[in-house]
């Protein structure tokens, strides 16, 4: 019995310890596995990306500065509104919610989920992993068009969109 008793603290002690790392290991890679690149260039977030519910949170000031939005928080109100960098584009209100529908402020730091912030003003951002994203420039993206494939189906550019893609056009004249 004695024997059963050690057996079962000794059990008890390494799940706890185990717990605990296995927490440990989690937070720091949460902290600095998570990347996001803008137009193929990593962004260095002054403030690292949180993972809050299940969801990726940026900075919001840091992200919105790199892609060249402004950020502003109206007096008395509990949102932010993101414009762009000259008057006459538009402005968006994202309001303080939760994690998955506007932003959130957590430790004086204001966080929003990457789409939030990018699909207003037309930026595309593809999933390359669970912990990585590529944003890409409306400027940068190819203009959309659809040409017929090999059986005569025709395809849309849009429809590759996140995907290496070679376009092979061949002509005789």
């Amino acid at each position: 019995m004695h024997h059963t008793l050690k057996l079962f603290i000794f059990t008890a002690l390494f799940c706890v310890m185990g717990i605990q790392m296995g927490n440990t290991q989690e937070r720091d890679m949460k902290r600095t596995d998570f990347q996001i690149s803008i137009d193929a260039q990593p962004v260095v977030f002054t403030v690292p990306p949180i993972l809050k519910d299940g969801v990726w949170l940026v900075p919001l000031e840091d992200f919105a500065k790199r892609l060249g939005l402004k950020v502003e928080y109206p007096e008395g109100e509990e949102m932010a509104v993101l414009c762009g960098e000259t008057e006459a584009e538009r402005c968006v209100p994202l309001r303080f919610q939760d994690s998955k529908d506007g932003v959130v402020e957590v430790k004086g730091v204001t966080y929003a989920q990457p789409a939030s912030v990018t699909a207003p003003f037309g930026f595309e951002i593809y999933s390359i992993s669970s912990n990585r994203l590529e944003v890409i420039q409306p400027m940068h993206l190819a203009p959309e068009f659809t040409l017929p494939d090999l059986q005569g189906t025709q395809r849309h550019l849009r429809d590759f969109r996140g995907k290496k893609t070679l376009l092979y056009v061949w002509g005789s004249w």
